[in-house]
């Protein structure tokens, strides 16, 4: 699947959030791509596209400030593409930032799922950051 239809695709996030509710402890803590149901079906094929994609390479997470409060444009890099993948204009409370910062700082390594995809698909991040991006 090239990166602008999986790009495309997760740009429909409907929220982020921080969990550690999962039943394996290699997966807590979790940052969390939530989408709503009516794509469910695009939404995994992309995160299991991407997931093969980026197999045995380094992928790191951006979250880059934008110039509105609360609005964050969110990067995944990696080698394996050309490009990072950009999920632009997506709201954070600063409450929610402000715990993914801290655990950051605990751990940047951290893995990257979505409500949708099974957990066996979600991706571990050897990087996670919160940063000024360049416009």
């Amino acid at each position: 699947m090239d990166r602008l239809v999986i790009e495309s695709i997760l740009a429909d996030v409907d929220e982020v959030y921080l969990s550690n509710d999962s039943d394996k402890p290699e997966l807590n803590p979790s940052i969390i791509l939530g989408f709503k149901a009516n794509n469910v079906d695009q939404v995994i094929h992309a995160f299991t596209a991407l997931k093969k994609v980026t197999h045995n390479q380094q992928v790191e997470l951006v979250i880059c400030k934008t110039f509105t409060s609360g609005i964050y444009d969110l990067e995944i890099k990696t080698p394996a593409l050309d490009e990072p993948i950009r999920i632009l204009n997506k709201a954070i409370s600063h409450e929610l930032l402000g715990k993914i910062e801290e655990q950051l700082k605990k751990n940047p390594q951290i893995v990257l799922g979505t409500n949708v995809s099974e957990e066996e698909n979600w991706i571990n991040l050897a990087n996670a950051q919160v940063k000024e991006c360049e416009v």
